[in-house]
Order: C-alpha cells, then sequence, then structure tokens
C-alpha cells in the first residue's frame, strides 16, 4: 500500500464535490497538490483550505476541453515538479436532456469535459510516468458509463468512452511491462454533490454521500486498485443481470424500480 506523503497529486474538478474531498484527504496526508477547475471563486476556496490542512498547493483555473490551454498547465506542472505522481480526471458535467432536446454543442460539450479532458492530461504526464517506471491515472467515470440510462444519452456516451479508454489503457500499460503504473476506473452511482440536483434515486439505491465516494477513490489509489464500483454489491448485481437476462426483461427491471423517471425532474447544479 502506498503513501501519498510527499507525492504529487493533480486533481481536476477540485473546487467542489468529491475533487475538493479527494484534495483535502491528500493534504491531510501530507501531499503536494495541483488543483485545476473552470469555476475560479470555487478553486480558490478549495486550494485554501488545502493549504490550511497543511499542503503545498499550487492552483490553475483551466477549462479542460480545450486542449491548448490543458497543455499550458501542464507545462506550468513540468517545470515546477517535474510532473506528478497521482493523476486524477474528476472534472466531468451533466446536461440532462432527452436526445432530441440536446443540440450538438450540448453533445460535443459532454465528450470534451468527460472524455477529452480526461485524454489530455493522461497524454500529457503518461510520458513522464513511463520514464520514472510509476504513477497512478484515475479516471472518475460512472456507473452510467456500465448502463445506459435514459435522458443521459450523451453522459452515458462520454462515461462509456471513460471506462472503456481506461480498461485499454490499463492491458496497454500491462501487456508493455509497465506494472509500475496503474489506471484505476472509478464508476460511483449518483453522488450528493448537486451536480445531480432534482435525480430520483433508484429503489433500495440512496444517492451517495460525497465523503464515502472521495474516502473510496483515495484508498483505491493507496492500494493500486483497477476498479472502483460504489456501492459495489449492486452495480456487480446490474452488470451480471444486464448480461444474463433478455434485454426486454433487464429493461423491465430497470423501468420498475424507477430508471425509466430517475431523470424526470432533473435540475442540475
Amino acid at each position: 500500500m502506498q503513501n501519498l506523503a510527499g507525492k504529487t497529486v493533480l486533481i481536476t474538478g477540485a473546487g467542489c464535490g468529491i475533487g475538493k474531498l479527494m484534495a483535502l484527504e491528500a493534504a491531510r496526508e501530507g501531499a503536494d497538490l495541483i488543483l485545476v477547475d473552470i469555476n475560479a471563486e470555487n478553486l480558490v476556496s478549495a486550494a485554501s483550505a488545502a493549504e490550511q490542512a497543511g499542503a503545498t498547493c499550487v492552483a490553475h483555473t483551466c477549462d479542460i476541453s480545450d486542449h491548448d490551454k490543458v497543455a499550458a498547465v501542464c507545462a506550468n506542472v513540468e517545470a515546477r515538479f517535474g510532473g506528478v505522481d497521482i493523476l486524477i480526471n474528476n472534472a466531468g458535467i451533466v446536461t440532462g436532456k432527452p436526445f432530441l432536446d440536446l443540440s450538438l454543442d450540448d453533445m460535443h460539450r459532454s465528450m470534451d469535459v468527460n472524455f477529452w479532458g480526461h485524454v489530455y492530461f493522461t497524454r500529457q504526464f503518461l510520458p513522464g510516468m513511463l520514464a520514472r517506471g510509476r504513477g497512478n491515472i484515475v479516471n472518475l467515470a460512472s456507473s452510467s458509463g456500465l448502463l445506459g440510462m435514459v435522458n443521459l444519452s450523451d453522459y452515458c456516451a462520454s462515461k462509456f468512452a471513460d471506462v472503456g479508454f481506461s480498461e485499454a489503457l490499463r492491458r496497454e500499460l500491462r501487456s508493455s511491462g509497465h506494472t509500475g503504473i496503474v489506471v484505476t476506473c472509478v464508476c460511483p452511482y449518483v453522488i450528493d454533490t448537486g451536480m445531480f440536483k432534482g435525480f430520483k434515486p433508484l429503489l433500495f439505491n440512496p444517492v451517495l454521500k460525497p465523503e464515502k465516494v472521495a474516502a473510496a477513490v483515495m484508498a483505491a489509489v493507496r492500494k493500486n486498485r483497477p476498479y472502483v464500483f460504489i456501492p459495489f454489491f449492486m452495480i456487480q448485481l446490474m452488470r451480471l443481470l444486464k448480461v444474463l437476462l433478455p434485454t426486454g426483461l433487464f429493461d423491465w427491471i430497470l423501468h420498475v424500480t424507477g430508471g425509466s423517471q430517475a431523470m424526470s425532474t432533473f435540475k442540475g447544479r
């Protein structure tokens, strides 16, 4: 199990929610932090809290969907820290509209933030990890990257892409002998951060507390785990039923447990 003390940790979407909570946990453990967020006000608050927790902290306001801006941030990080030990691709957005109500710009924006932003940062820092022979890449996907849901076509598409990217990269690194670099894919159910405000929880599946998810992700980093499913049993059960049951029967089960109406009162943050 690795300790975070002295490690350089970069977290996107660090201004609020689980991004901020993960930053504070890493700060308390003695990590050096680079916090990235599009919201400057939230970012200042998160950086201040991390510094009060004892961390050396650098904050960068950045739209991670913009490759040039990401490259500029990463160049700054490389110059100051020589790279990162742990990259946590956490930033994400949700639109929450029926497919035909989405504009093509909406679709592109979801993919640009939820998928391409993760790719951009990984592309920038992976070479340094390869040179050092160690590193952790953590991609915050979603249970919606495993199961398509009503009114989440753009979100699910981006998260399915994130899951596939994480899995392929993990296997590619291992097959190339780069066993010191760990790729962790995180697939949580809906988290109570305000991002999914108005979401109707499915039967027997209350929304998750952000503190629980943040702690689970950081524990997975310490233990070099390839996947984090939260809640583990329910997500694994749904994955198994999706494979074993006829599609019509599985869709009916998802419907009667609330899947069809889960996003009907969605408001978002």
